[in-house]
């Protein structure tokens, strides 16, 4: 019985600090992908949503890519509440501030997505003028 209430205290500490640890800066963003993005999970949960954002076509939205010239680079940062079924993408983050940026940050900010297989998730984006 302690060992049950201490694994069960064990994993309540670990999803409180997984929900505090959410990046709070581009650069803090920039790490937690370097990190993760070679993990077979996150390459899958990336397909997939890859996937969705062209069915959706939501970098299209606003008419981002001719607001300003050159490539823009998101972080987006996507929690779960537990008691939701989706996910939310629910910050922006961008290396440069530009109007571009700025449009492509309401695109995507509030966006219900799949849930990701951990936290916290931070899904890299390279957005370019498409030719």
């Amino acid at each position: 019985m302690k060992m049950q209430v201490a694994v069960a205290l064990a994993m309540l500490v670990c999803s409180a600090t997984f929900a505090g640890d959410a990046p709070q800066s581009y650069a803090d963003a920039k790490a937690i992908w370097e990190r993760n993005r070679s993990n077979p999970a996150y390459q899958t949960y990336v397909t997939e949503f890859s996937q969705f954002n062209n069915h959706f076509h939501l970098d299209e939205k606003g008419g981002c890519y001719a607001l300003a010239p050159g490539p823009v680079n998101l972080m987006l940062i996507i929690s779960h509440q537990d008691n939701s079924e989706f996910a939310i993408i629910e910050r922006v983050l961008a290396d440069v501030d530009n109007a571009k940026s700025r449009c492509f940050e309401n695109s995507y900010r509030g966006v219900r997505t799949k849930t990701p297989p951990f936290f916290p998730f931070v899904l890299q984006m390279e957005m370019k003028s498409p030719p």
